[in-house]
């Protein structure tokens, strides 16, 4: 009986310690407006998932892509327009991250980044990118 009680006080230590080294998701708020980001610099840390809002103030429909980085899990963003998904389809190769907003809406796409570095994000309405619609992404080391 006392291996028994032992196993159980084991067994619960390990389940509690599993769930206390789950990072809380980073809270990142962007908002598109003017052909803008703010911020335009956003910063994360590998391993910790990431709760993205895109916060549309516009009055044209943005998004929010980067082409490519490694994460581990991706949440899908609300669907898009049929109108936006036809723009995307200009996009030369399909982004690993994307979260679009309709004028005057907030969308959220959850992500885990996986390794360090800096990631260029932009609009890929046509036209958006190349008035100035862009940042960057810096993954942190843990």
């Amino acid at each position: 009986m006392k291996v028994a009680g032992v196993s159980l006080v084991v067994i619960g230590a390990v389940l509690v310690g599993g769930c206390a080294s789950r990072p809380e998701p980073q809270e990142v708020v962007v908002t598109a407006q003017g052909m803008t980001y703010a911020p335009a610099l956003i910063e994360v840390t590998a391993g910790t998932p990431v709760d993205l809002t895109l916060v549309n103030q516009d009055a044209l429909e943005h998004d929010l892509s980067v082409l490519e980085i490694p994460v581990e899990s991706l949440s899908e963003a609300n669907p898009m327009s049929l109108e936006h998904q036809m723009e995307m389809g200009e996009v030369a190769m399909e982004p690993v991250l994307h979260v679009a907003a309709e004028a005057g809406a907030t969308n959220q796409l959850r992500f885990t980044p996986t390794s360090p570095g800096r990631y260029e994000f932009y609009c890929t309405v046509p036209g958006h990118k190349e008035a100035g619609m862009l940042g960057s992404l810096v993954v942190n080391a843990p």
